[in-house]
């Protein structure tokens, strides 16, 4: 009357059963293939901004330093996580790092690049007032229009300052936010930050992309070799006018 029941193989201790291996997906298909070409096309679109963010002006570094670090960083947390809750499948995960970078690598050197800085010759005048007695510099000048040309990038005296102990030479670096006026035997006078670059109420305003225009000038000494007859302090107005960049 009653049917015995079909006996049942004895459970695995401890569920050891879900451990057992699973038949792996197969790695070449239709799927894989368009993620493959995915991930190797935006390596190639990171590469390239890359490389387009590199030619900016120093000022503008911290966009390749987003796309380097941050992106990178974000890139290198995913595919842990993929290690970690995709399946440790390190040979999957090797060939994503490997197509990433590949592209990468193609953007690198194929992405757009901005044309170079440019040295172009300009006249400046350079008119002290500390020192006392010190007389007005004027001559050439050398200027640097920054990566892309859009704007002077940094200006530097090719006449020596005259008036001081020893001769100077001024550069002033509109990217960095710098002013230096130094000699080759340890005097360095310098100003930093962007209030050492406001133009006086009565002078002209500076021109577009800074070619031309007025600072007033207040540098103090910072070179640790610079000799007791050094000025400690230099206060001046300089006027510079420059050219336009030359074609690309």
């Amino acid at each position: 009357m009653f049917r015995r029941r079909p006996a049942q193989p004895p459970a695995a201790p401890l569920g050891l059963e879900d451990l057992e291996e699973q038949p792996r997906p197969p790695l070449v298909s239709r799927h894989n293939l368009l993620w493959g070409v995915g991930i190797f096309a935006a390596g190639v679109a990171w590469g390239a901004a890359v490389a387009f963010a590199d030619s900016l002006p120093i000022d503008l570094g911290f966009i390749a330093f987003v796309l380097k670090v941050v992106v990178g960083f974000v890139f290198v947390i995913g595919l842990v996580l993929r290690l970690l809750f995709g399946g440790f499948e390190v040979d999957r995960v090797a060939l994503i790092a490997l197509l990433a970078l590949g592209g990468a690598t193609v953007g690198l050197n194929v992405g757009p690049t901005i044309v170079p800085a440019a040295t172009v010759s300009g006249t400046f005048a350079f008119a002290p007032s500390v020192p006392a007695g010190t007389v007005t510099t004027a001559g050439a000048l050398e200027c640097e229009w920054a990566n892309g040309r859009w704007r002077i990038g940094a200006v530097r005296t090719i006449t020596p300052i005259d008036g001081l102990p020893t001769p100077h030479q001024l550069t002033i670096d509109f990217l960095r936010k710098t002013i230096s006026l130094a000699d080759d035997k340890g005097s360095n006078l310098m100003a930093v930050g962007n209030a050492a670059f406001v133009s006086p109420a009565d002078a002209p305003p500076r021109g577009e992309g800074d070619r031309s225009g007025t600072l007033d000038l207040d540098l103090l000494q910072v070179g640790i070799d610079s000799a007791p007859s050094d000025p400690n302090e230099v206060q001046a107005r300089f006027s510079w006018e420059c050219p336009g960049p030359p074609p690309s």
